[in-house]
């Protein structure tokens, strides 16, 4: 299935890593998004024994980009990746 233009524009990763292919819906507050990536036994995150419960980790974090990206959208403005000085400061 081909990434929805939305999500590929979002989240900072390409080609196979970019994980998630549809958006459902999003407000405010939440976003659903669909995917069969998890099937795939080209997962660039897949053993011979499949996907990982740690895996879900980077799927989650890719909706909160889509989320973060697309709330930014909505109020005129565009959601930037955290830099590296800004994770120094995170610590």
């Amino acid at each position: 299935m081909a990434v929805d233009e939305r999500i590929a524009e979002l989240v900072p990763h390409a080609g196979t890593m970019c994980l998630l292919e549809r958006i459902e819906h999003w407000d405010d507050t939440s976003v659903t998004v669909a995917t069969a990536t998890h099937r795939d036994p080209a997962n660039p995150l897949a053993s011979r024994l499949g996907l990982r419960a740690i895996h879900l980790c980077e799927y989650g974090a890719q909706a909160m980009a889509v989320h973060g990206g697309l709330t930014a959208q909505a109020r005129g403005q565009r959601a930037h990746p955290v830099d590296a000085q800004q994770r120094r400061q995170c610590r």
